[in-house]
């Protein structure tokens, strides 16, 4: 019987090396067999009273360390220490360890995993790491669909968004019908309670400024621009956002191109986009207010799944499009990369980088907020500011003469109750 160490190491020593070793720790020398150039022992240099034993290098293979041992995982030799018990038989049987024997194999042991890059395990003592837990696999992220379209408001048809929405969902896209809808919460209608006259309604009541929100599931979110045409914007949208595997389990997915296209045929969209990503957010849309003297911004700068061009649009862009990807019709083109739902990273290694010419696209603000600095250099005429004496520049300039003579009645009226 003996108390062991094991010094799990990296270096295979001959017997000569471990006999210098050995003879380093003050006290100790190694007896070694000519013959077969082993150690057979370890004794004390006064007096030759066996010190401990000495076995190995042993040899080791990955499979010879015990599992979890990570400390020694790497070790490819090993050298077991033996210090003998003493044994009493008298009263009863027992065994103890010679302490002092035990200290001088514990120096030898340091000394020697020193020596051959390892370390030294107390098999009597040892326990072995906890294993480090498995991290949780995280949870895949969902994937949302954004899809807006853009239209140039219109005096003639500036209140009709929400009812054709409504008319074009129902007819091609069920999930896009609003389980509720108001201008703010809580809020003010509810399908199917009410009848689609009161969303029409409410849209042309309560949104002169406000956006008519949608709400309830599948919808995430959704909203319709307001109708009034004060000069202080150009353009209507239309946003809507869903959760890609809600859609998948109402087996909507082929549904989401007709209706795309449908709404920005019927009302008479420019440009219209669907956008995939892991956002609650979209990030494709050009982030620059349109205000009255603003040109349109211009295209998203990386691809999205599905955009829609109007004609002259369609135009200008048809030479720069995968035609095998684009279908046209007599009110523009809807160009889509893939069959399935796709995001921007996939659609840049089928496009390449830009997907569109850098002319039509707008100049990202340097400072990196994701706004545009600057407007497209290429774009349909009508979406730039209006030609003097065109129709809408004429309009305009006519609101400006009445916002001039409210404001200089507004100044009289002070003046004359200040006198």
């Amino acid at each position: 019987m003996s108390y062991d160490l094991e010094v799990y190491g990296k270096v295979s020593l001959t017997a000569r090396e471990l006999a210098k070793v050995v003879s380093s720790v003050r006290g100790l020398k190694a007896k070694v067999d000519r013959r077969s150039q082993t150690i057979s022992s370890i004794v004390y240099k006064r007096g030759g009273a066996m010190a401990f034993e000495l076995d190995g290098p042993d040899l080791l293979e990955p499979e010879h360390i015990p599992e979890g041992w990570t400390e020694v995982a790497d070790a490819t030799v090993l050298y077991s220490i033996h210090v003998s018990y003493d044994v009493q038989t008298g009263a009863g049987f027992s065994f103890s360890v010679d302490e002092t024997k035990l200290a001088v194999a514990t120096a030898f042991a340091a000394r020697l995993a020193e020596r051959v890059d390892g370390t030294v395990i107390d098999p009597q003592t040892y326990e072995p790491p906890e294993p480090e837990p498995e991290p949780e696999p995280e949870p895949p992220q969902p994937r949302f669909l954004h899809l807006r379209w853009y239209r140039l408001l219109d005096d003639a048809n500036d209140k009709d968004l929400a009812e054709i929405y409504l008319r074009t969902a129902r007819e091609f896209f069920k999930p896009g019908v609003p389980p509720r809808f108001g201008t703010h919460e809580p809020f003010q209608g509810r399908f199917p309670r009410d009848d689609d006259a009161q969303f029409d309604a409410r849209y042309r009541e309560d949104c002169y400024i406000s956006d008519l929100i949608l709400a309830g599931k599948p919808i995430e979110h959704g909203t319709i621009d307001g109708w009034t045409n004060d000069l202080e914007r150009r353009t209507q949208s239309i946003r809507l956002k869903f959760e890609l595997d809600r859609l998948e389990k109402l087996k909507a997915l082929d549904a989401i191109e007709p209706f795309f296209v449908a709404l920005a045929e019927r009302t008479g969209s420019f440009f219209a986009f669907a956008e995939v990503n892991t956002s609650r957010y979209g990030t494709a849309h050009p982030l620059m207010d349109v205000k009255l003297k603003d040109p349109w911004s211009g295209l998203p700068t990386a691809p999205q799944w599905m955009t829609w061009f109007e004609l002259e649009y369609a135009e200008m862009v048809a030479p720069h499009l995968d035609p095998i990807r684009t279908k046209a019709n007599g009110q523009g083109t809807l160009h889509r990369w893939t069959e399935h739902p796709a995001e921007a990273d996939e659609l840049l290694r089928l496009s390449g980088d830009p997907w569109i010419p850098a002319g039509f696209r707008g100049v990202l603000d340097p400072a990196g907020d994701g706004r545009c600095a600057q407007a497209a250099a290429v774009m349909p005429a009508s979406l730039r500011y209006p030609a003097p004496e065109s129709p809408q520049a004429l309009r305009i300039e006519a609101h400006y003469v009445r916002v001039r003579e409210i404001e200089a009645n507004a100044r009289n009226r002070a003046a004359e109750g200040r006198r």
